[in-house]
C-alpha cells in the first residue's frame, strides 16, 4: 500500500526549482526510496531509477560513467522533462564529484533527484563545490494527514500559515475543518511514524522492529559516518534517553552515568542528531547569544522509544516531531526562517515550545495529555514578549476552545489534521 507523501506536491514537482538537483535526506526507512520510485513512475521515468547500493549499477558505472544517458535521451523525446533518480549514491567514493559532473553536463537536459542518509545533509555544513547545484529537503516518517490521505491543498492551517494570517483566523479555519479519525492518531501514538510498524500495527512486530532499528542504526550508520569507536557506549547513552525526553538534558549527569568526558557525551549526542535518530531544541531568549551555551532538550524522531507508561513524555515527543516537520516544510519552501525552541525562566518555569520567525516570537505551545485551562506563566509570558497567542495541544479528542483573545485549547489530532 503506497501512501502519498506531501513532499511530492510542495517540493519535488516545483518547476521554479529547476535546474537544481533535488536532494532528499532523512532517517533510514522513512520512505525516501519509495518516494522517488513513485514520483518517477508517475511521470513515466520509472526506468531511470538507479540504486548505487546494487552490484548492477556499480557494474554499469564502471563500464560507462554516463550509463543512464542513452535511455534518458530516448525518453526525452516523449516527455517535456526527464528525471533521473540516483538512490544511495552517497555510498560511492567521490560521489560529490560524480554529481557535480552530472549536473554541469546535463543540467539543461535532465533533472536529478538524489536520496540518501544523513550524509547528504552533513557534508553541506562544511561547504562543498555542490553548493548552488541542489536544494535539500528532509523527508520525515508519516504524518497524520499523510496516513489520512488528506491532500495538501485541503490542509487549511498550512494554507493559513503560508498566507500569513493571524492565529484568530487560523483557529476559525481549524474549527471549520473536519479532523481525521482519532483512531489514526492513536495508531500513530502507539506504533510511531515509521512505515513498517505503523502499517502492520502489530505490537510484537513493532517491538522487534524498533529494537533492530536502533541496533542496525548504531552498528551501520554510526560506524560508517563517524569516527566513534565506542558503539557500546553510544548504545548505553541511547538507552538512557527515553527517561529524559522533555527535560533539560544534563550532560554533566550523563558523563557520570557513562563514565566518559563531557566532550564525548556532547559528540555522541550531536552524532545521533545528525543521523536523525534524535533531535534537540534549544532554549529561546531575546538575546540569542545568552542561550547558545544553555543545555537543550532532546527528543526521538520516533516517539515509540518513549515508554507508553510515560504518556505525557511520549505525547510531548510526538508534538515536538510534528512541529519540527512543519518548520522544515515552511523553511524548505522558502517561506521564512522558522525555528523551534522552548522557554525556561530563572524560576525554572517552562513553556514546552515557542515558534519564532527569525528572532520574532510567533506562538507559545504547551503539550498536555488533558487540559481545562492555560498555565498562567504561559499567558503572562505571551503578553510580555509581544502579546502573541498561546496554544495548548491536548492528547484528548474533542477539545476546540477559544479561552481568550489570544488563548486556545485544541486537540492535537485536530490541529495536526490540518497541516502536512
Amino acid at each position: 500500500m503506497y501512501i502519498k507523501r506531501h513532499m511530492q506536491e510542495w517540493s519535488i514537482g516545483k518547476t521554479i526549482l529547476a535546474p537544481q538537483m533535488i536532494f532528499i535526506a532523512g532517517p533510514r526507512q522513512a520512505g525516501k526510496t519509495t518516494l522517488i520510485e513513485q514520483f518517477l513512475t508517475s511521470i513515466k521515468c520509472g526506468s531511470l531509477i538507479f540504486n548505487w547500493d546494487t552490484p548492477d549499477v556499480k557494474k554499469k558505472y564502471r563500464s560507462d560513467p554516463l550509463f543512464f544517458e542513452s535511455e534518458a535521451r530516448l525518453l526525452k523525446g516523449k516527455s517535456k522533462q526527464v528525471w533521473i533518480g540516483l538512490d544511495e549514491i552517497h555510498k560511492r567514493i567521490q560521489w560529490k564529484n560524480i554529481l557535480k559532473g552530472y549536473y554541469d553536463q546535463f543540467k539543461n537536459d535532465f533533472r536529478f533527484i538524489v536520496s540518501g542518509s544523513a550524509r547528504l545533509d552533513i557534508f553541506r555544513k562544511t561547504g562543498d563545490a555542490l553548493i548552488g547545484r541542489y536544494f535539500l529537503f528532509n523527508l520525515f516518517p508519516f504524518s497524520l494527514s499523510e496516513i489520512g490521505s488528506r491532500p495538501l491543498k485541503e490542509l487549511s492551517l498550512w494554507q493559513a500559515l503560508i498566507g500569513g494570517k493571524n492565529f484568530s483566523s487560523i483557529f476559525d479555519l481549524i474549527a471549520g475543518t473536519q479532523p481525521l479519525p482519532y483512531d489514526l492518531w492513536e495508531q500513530l501514538y502507539e506504533f510511531g511514524p515509521f512505515p513498517d510498524p505503523l502499517i502492520k500495527s502489530d505490537y510484537s512486530f513493532s517491538n522487534l522492529w524498533h529494537r533492530d532499528y536502533i541496533s542496525l542504526y548504531l552498528r551501520e550508520e554510526l560506524r560508517d559516518m563517524t569516527r566513534i569507536a565506542d558503539i557500546d557506549g553510544v548504545e548505553t547513552l541511547v538507552s538512557l534517553l527515553p527517561d529524559r525526553v522533555g527535560s533539560i538534558m544534563s550532560i554533566n549527569s550523563l558523563k557520570h552515568d557513562l563514565q566518559v568526558s563531557h566532550g564525548t557525551v556532547a559528540t555522541w549526542l550531536e552524532s545521533l542528531s545528525r543521523l536523525y535518530l534524535i533531535f534537540s531544541i534549544a532554549p529561546w531568549q531575546k538575546k540569542i547569544h545568552k542561550s547558545i551555551k544553555k543545555e537543550k532538550k532532546y527528543y526521538f524522531m520516533d516517539w515509540a522509544y518513549v515508554p507508553k507508561k510515560a504518556t505525557g513524555q511520549r505525547f510531548e515527543n510526538m508534538v515536538a516531531v510534528y512541529l519540527l516537520r512543519l518548520i522544515h516544510a515552511l523553511n524548505e519552501n522558502g517561506l521564512g526562517d522558522y525555528k523551534l525552541h522552548f522557554v525556561r525562566d530563572l524560576s525554572k518555569r517552562e513553556v514546552d515550545f515557542i515558534i519564532t520567525d527569525g528572532s520574532k516570537p510567533l506562538v507559545l505551545i504547551e503539550a498536555k495529555t488533558q487540559a481545562m485551562r492555560i498555565p498562567g506563566f504561559a499567558l503572562n509570558l505571551a503578553k510580555k514578549i509581544g502579546n502573541i497567542p498561546v496554544l495548548v495541544l491536548t492528547h484528548q479528542s474533542g477539545n476546540l476552545k477559544k479561552i481568550g483573545p489570544q488563548a486556545y485549547i485544541i486537540s492535537a489530532h485536530h490541529f495536526f489534521s490540518c497541516i502536512p
